[in-house]
């Protein structure tokens, strides 16, 4: 229980802060990553709790006497809605290389480097 709790907690409170980006900087690119990492991580710890719950209730809890049988449904149901889960993987790791992209421009060109590496007194080993 004490774990399904602590999931719970950090889903929302990963949710929550998606909102507040949104509220405050808007539609960019790192807006869109808090919002499929939050949309992932929520719909994935929608299904662990309830899976676990599932577990905690035994056979009963997999008949129509208790909600959780269609809580299961609907949380497997949650993470291909509007995206699968595979595909916010796929929005997250774009959204944070372009973060990535546009903080290397701004920093050492390495390539520029490599080009004079040849110049008086530096080593190269070949």
């Amino acid at each position: 229980m004490a774990d399904c709790l602590t999931r719970l907690d950090a889903a929302r409170a990963l949710v929550h802060e998606a909102a507040r980006i949104i509220d405050s900087v808007g539609n960019t690119g790192y807006t869109r990553r808090m919002v499929s990492e939050s949309k992932k991580f929520a719909t994935e710890t929608a299904w662990a709790v309830v899976n676990d719950s599932m577990q905690i209730m035994g056979g009963i809890g997999y008949t129509n006497v208790y909600p959780i049988e269609r809580m299961l449904r609907d949380a497997r149901l949650m993470t291909i809605w509007t995206g699968t889960n595979e595909i916010m993987n796929l929005v997250i790791q774009h959204e944070y290389y372009k973060e990535l992209l546009a903080l290397t421009s701004s920093t050492r060109d390495v390539e520029i480097d490599a080009l004079n590496a040849d110049v008086e007194g530096e080593k190269v080993y070949e």
